[in-house]
């Protein structure tokens, strides 16, 4: 089924009002390394890095 005009406009304006954007680039073995992690886990990129973080954060405060 087509998605509206109307749905995508609407799709990107919660995502532009609830989301914000973090972008890296990295060599191609590290992005390989997150990516077949997160297939083997079944967790999206975005939730991988965001528990990698909060975890860093978390377990390196000074």
């Amino acid at each position: 089924m087509a998605v509206s005009k109307a749905h995508i406009k609407a799709s990107n304006k919660y995502n532009k009002e609830n989301y914000k954007k973090i972008q890296a680039n990295v060599k191609p073995d590290d992005y390989s390394l997150i990516d077949d992690y997160c297939k083997n886990n079944k967790i999206s990129k975005a939730k991988f890095i965001v528990d990698a973080c909060k975890y860093y954060i978390e377990n390196h405060s000074e």
